[in-house]
């Protein structure tokens, strides 16, 4: 992948063009060709963040790209504007990852307790 070209690099049409809309205010129009720029912008910026968190990541001797490797990269990207949303995004994924996870330790545990013994009544 890491000789990949960009043209074969497309990311979702579908998701690009909810992500416009959302960007943009009510109303406005974009072109096909601004959607496809876009699109292809995000994707250089993608191998770009990507090959700076790597380096990064090499760096400190290990394989596994982090997400402070991504912060990392944002900063030598001169992308500083955009580490505290991602900083607030990854938290958000935490705390939403720990919630699931407390959720299926109570579900776990509820159909892990044995059922309490139902009283038999005598028959007449």
């Amino acid at each position: 992948m890491a000789n990949a070209k960009i043209e074969d690099l497309r990311l979702p049409q579908a998701v690009i063009s909810r992500i416009i809309k959302n960007a943009l205010p009510p109303g406005a129009i974009i072109s096909n060709e601004a959607k496809i720029a876009i699109a292809r912008s995000a994707a250089i910026f993608i191998l770009y963040a990507t090959t700076y968190a790597n380096e990064n990541a090499t760096s400190k001797k290990r394989k596994a790209v982090q997400a402070s490797d991504v912060v990392h990269a944002l900063k030598s990207l001169e992308c500083e504007e955009l580490e505290k949303p991602l900083l607030e995004a990854i938290e958000a994924w935490k705390n939403k990852k720990a919630q699931k996870t407390e959720e299926r330790k109570k579900n776990k545990s509820a159909t892990a307790a044995p059922d309490e013994p139902m009283e038999e009544t005598p028959a007449e």
